[in-house]
């Protein structure tokens, strides 16, 4: 959950986020989703992994990139929405929670920059790391989940 106000503000921890979630090192996550909610505007904008195009490491690219979507300008594989759907989908993961736990995917890891209504069911334990380092962590334990079992 985040605003328009706070991305104006921390155009670049957004970015981060948006790296962190979506790209590795060769090339994009093709079964990983960012989605941002904007309380200000009660918009959805998700940003598909298995579509996105014209996404580059570099965070001013990133912002970039960040602000078109927000502007509900039209990009492969990215979808707008207005109020908050697309996300609680399985399992709602965070920072914060009443028991820590990762689950098996498809789960929702929720990164809160603005105050929201949002139940989560468990807490991944990562609420004092930056929100780029959270996800990218999530990205490691689903990983590990999904390629590591034997």
């Amino acid at each position: 959950m985040t605003s328009l106000r706070r991305f104006t503000a921390e155009p670049h921890i957004h970015a981060k986020l948006l790296v962190a979630a979506l790209l590795i090192s060769n090339g994009i996550r093709k079964d990983a989703e960012a989605v941002f909610y904007l309380v200000d505007l009660q918009k959805t904008v998700k940003i598909l992994g298995s579509r996105v195009k014209r996404l580059f490491p570099d965070e001013d690219s990133s912002v970039g990139f960040l602000k078109k979507a927000f502007a509900g300008e039209k990009l492969t594989g990215v979808i707008v929405k207005r109020g908050a759907s697309d996300l609680t989908i399985g399992t709602t993961v965070g920072p914060g929670g009443r028991r820590r736990c990762m689950p098996n995917p498809p789960f929702t890891y929720v990164v809160v920059f603005e105050p929201f209504d949002i139940d989560l069911e468990c807490d991944a334990g990562l609420g004092k790391l930056p929100p780029h380092h959270q996800v990218v962590i999530i990205n490691i334990e689903t990983d590990r989940l999904l390629y590591h079992r034997r």
